[in-house]
C-alpha cells in the first residue's frame, strides 16, 4: 500500500492525538522505519501524516514513541485506555493530559504463544534452539546452549547479555520469560518480531504475577 503524500507546509504542527513535538526531532529515522504509513522525514524534522487507524497502526506508533532517541512523539489525546497504557510503560511523561493512577510501572516481560504445527517443534528446547539460530544470523552476541538447552543469552551491544528462558506450556503452547533488567523492553520487542516472524498464533503478553496486564504486545 502506497503511503500517503507528505504534508505540504513541514512547519504545521501534526494534527490529532498523536503528534510530533515542534523543534525536537533529531532526525533518527526511527519512527518513520517502525510506521513508515504514519510517519515522514522531513528536511528539519520528522511528521505525523495521518493518525493510525488499524490496532496494529497504533501498537507501531507506540513503539516508535518508545524507540525514538528523544521524547519527540507524544500523545495530546485523553482516551483513559490509552493514557493507562502509556503510564504502565513508563511513557507516561508523553501524554500532554496525564495520565490515570497506576500504583508503578509493569512491563510486560512474559508471553505465550502457540508454535504451528508444521513448524515441526515439540518442545521448549527445541524451539529455544531455533531462536538462538535466529539470532545469530540477524548478528547478535548469542552464548552457546551448553548454559541450558532451554536458555538462551544474547546480546546486541558489547559484552551486555539478556537471558530470554523457554518453557513448555502443555498443548503445543509455550512461555518465554524475560531477564528483568533497564533493557527489558527491547528485549522484548526482539522476542516480538521474531515470534511474528515464526507466524505463531495466540499471542499473549503480560507482567509476570500480573494476569490483567495481558495483552497482544510487548507495550
Amino acid at each position: 500500500m502506497q503511503a500517503p503524500p507528505p504534508p505540504s507546509n513541514e512547519t504545521t504542527r501534526d494534527q490529532g492525538d498523536f503528534y510530533v513535538e515542534p523543534d525536537c526531532c533529531l532526525l533518527c529515522g526511527v519512527p518513520e522505519s517502525i510506521a513508515p504509513e504514519i510517519f515522514h522525514t522531513g528536511e528539519r524534522h520528522c511528521s505525523i501524516i495521518r493518525q493510525p487507524c488499524s490496532q496494529d497502526e497504533i501498537n507501531r506508533t507506540i513503539r516508535a514513541m518508545w524507540s525514538s532517541e528523544v521524547d519527540c512523539v507524544r500523545y495530546r489525546g485523553r482516551d483513559a485506555t490509552m493514557l493507562k497504557r502509556l503510564a504502565r510503560a513508563g511513557m507516561a511523561g508523553q501524554a500532554d493530559h496525564g495520565a490515570p493512577c497506576v500504583s508503578s510501572v509493569r512491563l510486560r516481560d512474559q508471553v505465550s504463544f502457540a508454535m504451528p504445527k508444521i513448524a515441526g517443534l515439540k518442545d521448549a528446547g527445541q524451539v529455544a534452539k531455533v531462536f538462538r539460530e535466529s539470532m545469530r544470523a540477524k548478528g547478535n552476541k548469542v552464548l552457546p546452549a551448553f548454559l541450558g538447552r532451554h536458555s538462551v543469552w544474547l546480546s546486541w551491544y558489547g559484552n551486555r547479555f539478556h537471558l530470554v528462558r523457554f518453557a513448555d506450556a502443555g498443548q503445543q503452547r509455550f512461555v518465554v520469560r524475560l531477564q528483568w533488567t533497564t533493557a527489558v523492553q527491547g528485549l522484548a520487542w526482539t522476542v516480538d518480531d521474531w515470534l511474528h516472524a515464526q507466524s505463531v498464533v495466540n499471542i499473549r503478553w503480560e507482567a509476570i504475577g500480573d494476569p490483567s496486564s495481558a495483552s497482544s504486545t510487548p507495550m
